[in-house]
């Protein structure tokens, strides 16, 4: 539903994020745009949305929609390898469920905040994909490919996807990058020609990075239980793992693209992790409650922030996660984590992710000219320390998701 014109919206506290949270604030709005962020006694004829918090609208910087219709992660956890073996097995059982379960993703993720999300697509976008009332999807095709015979054929379907021509219907809410997959499941000659052609497209990359230590172990040796995955999938290369290689390897190529997302860096050496400090093109996207449902040791994203290096944040996708509840993952660290700013974490979730997909000029904060891309969250009346103290109380909840001027959700 359009929302057009001028038009007001007052709330006990709003956080731009850029600047410092607003108590009694109001956000001015014209048609799809931020005008202005105010105190309310400079525009008393606002709409009084209650006792909530306005933020930018969140960003789930990494997820595969196409697993949103289950109703539980899939099992087992661990060792990592069974659980891509369950993987495949759910892909190649429900290929003909895939557009209803991106459908049902994109509604879930616009119900819990979401006005942006980094989206790795297994095939050609959807329809689903294409309609401007959900949230801006940068969907990143995903390319797998170990036989060197694959190689060709997989670099046709990311100069497709990166040139495919804009239809009515292909509306300004998609943006095209490519997701080599993993270095276990990518050949290096496939890897070399995705890259190359993301830098002749100007377009972002995402990859599965540092992920398990048996993908460690696969780079070091060529050895470990990845490769007997690999053998039974009947892809094993035996020439594509030589040894004697680690995550920097793969680190390195990439730093001539201008938006890079190494995705999970569960395991990142000290090593790599000042690497990436060092290239800020290259954002690494923590999935907590993924990164906690396999077990995984300590996540090194602390360090990262205090090297310099950029953070962002994502659910994955229900095969990992109860849900695709971007506002979950930041309560989760919350939680997990009460030492860190809170301002932080709103940070991880909001500007973050918009830097890291390359779309910050235009989201990712509440500030005049942007897109009017906000979520709305229920608040307390606890007396706090500070009002981040307050937007991260057990039991709030997001209550309004609005993108473009256009509530895609709103409780009542």
């Amino acid at each position: 539903m359009t929302e057009p014109g001028r038009r007001s919206l007052r709330a006990r506290w709003i956080f731009p994020v850029e600047t410092e949270p607003i108590e009694d604030g109001t956000i001015e709005i014209d048609d799809s745009r931020l005008v202005s962020v105010l105190h309310s006694t400079r525009n008393p004829g606002a709409e009084d949305l209650g006792n909530v918090a306005i933020i930018p609208g969140l960003v789930n910087t990494h997820t595969h929609l196409e697993f949103s219709d289950l109703t539980e992660p899939l099992g087992p956890g661990e060792p990592f390898p069974n659980w891509i073996r369950s993987l495949v097995a759910s892909r190649r059982g429900r290929r003909e469920l895939v557009a209803h379960a991106v459908t049902r993703g994109l509604r879930e993720c616009a119900t819990c905040g979401t006005t942006l999300l980094g989206e790795i697509a297994a095939a050609d976008p959807p329809e689903a994909h294409d309609q401007l009332s959900g949230p801006e999807v940068v969907v990143f095709r995903e390319l797998i490919g170990l036989r060197p015979e694959q190689i060709e054929e997989q670099l046709t379907i990311a100069r497709r996807h990166l040139c495919q021509t804009k239809t009515t219907r292909d509306m300004a809410n998609i943006v095209r990058g490519l997701s080599p997959h993993a270095p276990y499941s990518v050949h290096p000659d496939l890897l070399q020609g995705l890259v190359d052609l993301a830098e002749f497209h100007n377009a972002p990359l995402a990859i599965h990075l540092a992920e398990t230590r048996e993908e460690l172990e696969l780079l070091q040796s060529g050895s470990g239980p990845l490769v007997d995955m690999l053998r039974d999938f009947g892809v094993w290369q035996t020439d594509a793992f030589p040894g004697g290689r680690r995550p920097l390897d793969y680190l390195q190529p990439l730093v001539k693209l201008s938006h890079v997302l190494i995705i999970h860096g569960n395991y990142l050496s000290d090593e790599e992790i000042k690497f990436i400090a060092e290239h800020e093109n290259l954002t690494v996207v923590y999935c907590p409650r993924t990164h906690a449902y396999f077990g995984h040791s300590e996540h090194p994203w602390r360090t990262l922030l205090q090297r310099g290096a950029r953070v962002a944040v994502g659910t994955d996708s229900r095969a990992s996660n109860p849900d695709l509840s971007l506002w979950g993952e930041l309560c989760f660290l919350r939680l997990r984590f009460p030492d860190v700013e809170p301002r932080l974490l709103l940070e991880l979730g909001t500007i973050n992710g918009a830097r890291a997909l390359g779309v910050e000029h235009r989201t990712g904060t509440l500030s005049a000219g942007k897109s009017a891309d906000l979520a709305v969250v229920s608040i307390g009346n606890d007396r706090v320390s500070s009002p981040y103290e307050l937007l991260f109380q057990s039991g709030n909840q997001i209550v309004g998701t609005m993108r473009c001027g256009t509530w895609n959700h709103r409780e009542h």
